[in-house]
């Protein structure tokens, strides 16, 4: 798999739908906008939402970009809050990438997760032969 190719067309996105685990163990999905950097995918959501319940509970999360398309991406990884020092930036960049989100950058709950991928799967219907590539990380 092109790990480049892959990051090309996630950064062709702002928006993605991402699933977790209810408290209840039903899954829960949502449209949150993300942005890319250094690998990872950034987004964020207010600490009232039950995303951010479940993923207090259970930092394992699916996301899935490119929904309306020929080609799609399908993620699984590992959610963590964003705190401490790089706080900042990572938000700053976030923002500069997907400009809607800084509309909830200042309300009060207003949290970001980063999600480190550990499986992947990309989809692209436009090419003769179908490409249908899975990777570990």
């Amino acid at each position: 798999m092109n790990i480049e190719n892959v990051k090309k067309f996630l950064n062709e996105y702002e928006e993605c739908v991402v699933a977790s685990i209810g408290l209840d163990n039903q899954p829960q999905a949502a449209t949150v906008g993300f942005s890319v950097q250094d690998g990872k995918l950034v987004f964020g959501t207010n600490k009232k939402t039950r995303k951010y319940q479940n993923i207090l509970h259970n930092s394992k999360v699916a996301i899935v970009v490119g929904v309306k398309g020929p080609k799609t991406a399908q993620i699984e990884g590992v959610a963590k809050e964003i705190s401490g020092q790089d706080k900042p930036a990572l938000v700053s960049e976030h923002i500069r990438q997907v400009p809607e989100s800084g509309n909830y950058a200042n309300q009060e709950g207003q949290t970001y997760f980063m999600i480190t991928p550990t499986w992947l799967r990309f989809t692209d219907y436009t090419k003769e032969e179908q490409i249908f590539e899975t990777s570990n990380f």
